[in-house]
């Protein structure tokens, strides 16, 4: 770290200004005297700043070198095959069994599948995106404990939750101690730099027991997100879900399409933040679940580190869930490798611009 503190001030110049903030909500999970706030979406300063740092050095934005972060919790980098989607240890195809959980879910419903495991096991609650009552489609962190709580939480939101603030939300106020937590790449960078970094925070490196990263390639700025769905004619809140397929976006209600664009359409609605990530495939989760590179009705699922790997160990074992291997070809892990790539060398050139 440098000898001056680098302080809220700090974040305000090098992250926010700049129109990176993802607002995984790192800074008020960690801040000692709850003066950081996400309000409107962006980190604000409410109250004194008392020079702590942890805003600044557990930010995944302002600190977060990617070899360095692979030693500690790999123990190893990534080799030349894994350059596009980062360190693993397996690759599946998975489905849950659960008609109910199939319903609500997104593809597959593994993350659903897992989470409903992990609570029957040794697991006292998860931290998952579920939405604001008085803004449809507005994502929230919520907190839950059992599998009714989890499918209320299931599926993609397609904007942002600063879900290291239900993190928090989970040790203090509810007073777990071994949560699980979903979230995108950009939310794992930063529960790894709250666990491991220079200024961790013990609180959470303690509680955080499964971390389960979900595919993205970006989120929408909701304000615009809304307005998009307005113009369209499209009641958001009469939205039962919304899906990424073949590069279309789509909108669906009562089971029927009722949008259907091509995914360029609603490219100028992607947050700022989301063209300098270069992380698809969520590399530093114990597991990261996508439908891409699966069948229809499947998802595919990285195992990264011993953790995920007896996660879902447990929840097949459990008979939650089933597993295939995946396909090595052009529209499997193919396709991955290939939108991996893109995304990290979009962010590259993202970098050069600004």
């Amino acid at each position: 770290m440098s000898e001056r503190p680098k302080v809220f001030g700090n974040l305000v110049a090098e992250v926010i200004r700049k129109n990176t903030c993802v607002t995984c909500g790192g800074c008020e999970a960690v801040c000692p005297v709850n003066t950081v706030k996400i309000e409107d979406g962006t980190p604000k300063l409410v109250g004194l700043c008392i020079s702590c740092q942890l805003c600044y050095w557990n930010c995944p934005v302002a600190s977060f070198d990617v070899t360095e972060m692979e030693e500690k919790v790999f123990g190893r980098i990534r080799t030349e095959d894994e350059a596009a989607i980062g360190v693993h240890k397996a690759i599946y195809a998975v489905k849950a069994k659960d008609a109910e959980i199939l319903g609500k879910a997104q593809d597959g419903g593994a993350v659903s599948a897992i989470l409903t495991q992990f609570l029957s096991g040794a697991g006292d609650g998860a931290v998952v995106a579920g939405v604001e009552d008085d803004r449809p489609w507005a994502a929230k962190p919520i907190v839950v404990t059992s599998k009714e709580g989890i499918l209320e939480g299931a599926g993609t939101k397609y904007t942002n939750s600063p879900s290291l603030v239900g993190v928090a939300s989970a040790i203090q106020e509810y007073a777990l101690r071994k949560i699980a937590l979903v979230g995108t790449p950009c939310q794992m960078k930063g529960i790894r730099n709250i666990e491991t970094g220079p200024l961790s925070d013990e609180r959470i490196k303690d509680a955080v027991a499964l971390r389960i990263g979900v595919f993205c390639m970006e989120t929408f700025d909701y304000p615009s997100f809304m307005e998009y769905l307005e113009g369209e004619g499209i009641d958001a809140a009469k939205v039962d879900k919304f899906e990424i397929k073949s590069g279309k976006f789509i909108a669906l209600q009562n089971g029927e399409e009722i949008h259907n664009v091509k995914l360029a359409t609603v490219k100028s609605l992607v947050r700022a933040c989301c063209h300098t990530c270069g992380d698809f495939s969520a590399e530093f989760s114990d597991l990261s679940v996508g439908n891409v590179g699966s069948p229809n009705g499947w998802s595919t699922v990285i195992v990264r580190t011993d953790v995920g790997e007896e996660a879902l160990g447990a929840a097949e074992k459990a008979g939650l869930i089933e597993i295939h291997p995946i396909d090595d070809g052009k529209r499997g892990l193919g396709l991955v490798n290939k939108l991996a790539t893109m995304k990290r060398n979009n962010a590259e050139e993202a970098h050069v611009e600004s």
